[in-house]
């Protein structure tokens, strides 16, 4: 191979492989041997948080919803379809997830409607509901899905709201991901340093004085 393409192919083949390391072992950290992802949307208020199937029911595996309050408040969780979730809210204020975002590790929401919040936990939609002062989880099983929740705080206001994946194949994709990453790096130094072995050897003989044969 041309000393110049050793050069462009060795550099791109580092690049790669550099940039492909630090995300596998950037997720690797993240996830842990479990391979657990948790997001969080933080300061939620006094407006009820939607969670819906959309989110819930993305990953073929079980969801845990998590809710914490600010200090001294109690906090109220429930799961209904989502159809029956969004008839109770009707167009009064709250916050709904819509997605997860991994840098840096957050749930994506909006705010929508106006008004204040109906009695929910008075509402017989619902499918399973928790309640305590404190942090309160639920755990969404995807063989009851499409499923919602709902998080509201009954006293105070929410602090946080945490969504929790669990699946360790995760966690090995990422190491894999770094071990390619790392032999692609490792490929591309090698043929930079080949290449820069053979402009050197190049630039010797160039160098070397030309000897006319001697004759008799």
């Amino acid at each position: 191979m041309p000393t110049l393409a050793k050069r462009v192919v060795g550099a791109l083949l580092a690049l790669l492989g550099l940039v492909l390391t630090v995300i596998g072992l950037w997720y690797a950290l993240h996830l842990g041997g479990s391979g657990t992802a948790t997001f969080s949307a933080t300061s939620t208020g006094t407006n009820p948080v939607l969670v819906p199937q959309t989110v819930l029911n993305r990953v073929d595996g079980d969801v845990k919803v998590t809710a914490t309050p600010r200090k001294g408040g109690s906090v109220w969780l429930a799961a209904a379809a989502p159809s029956d979730a969004k008839a109770v809210l009707g167009r009064s204020a709250h916050t709904t997830v819509t997605g997860v975002s991994t840098m840096p590790w957050e749930l994506t929401t909006t705010t929508d409607g106006t008004g204040e919040t109906p009695a929910l936990d008075t509402s017989d939609v619902w499918r399973n509901t928790d309640a305590g002062d404190g942090a309160v989880s639920m755990t969404v099983e995807q063989a009851n899905a499409p499923e919602t929740v709902i998080a509201q705080a009954t006293t105070g206001q929410l602090a946080r709201i945490d969504l929790t994946w669990e699946r360790k194949s995760w966690f090995v994709q990422s190491v894999i991901a770094a071990l390619v990453g790392l032999f692609l790096l490792l490929s591309g130094l090698s043929l930079l340093w080949s290449s820069r072995r053979d402009a050197s050897a190049g630039r010797t003989r160039a160098d070397q004085p030309t000897h006319e044969g001697e004759t008799s």
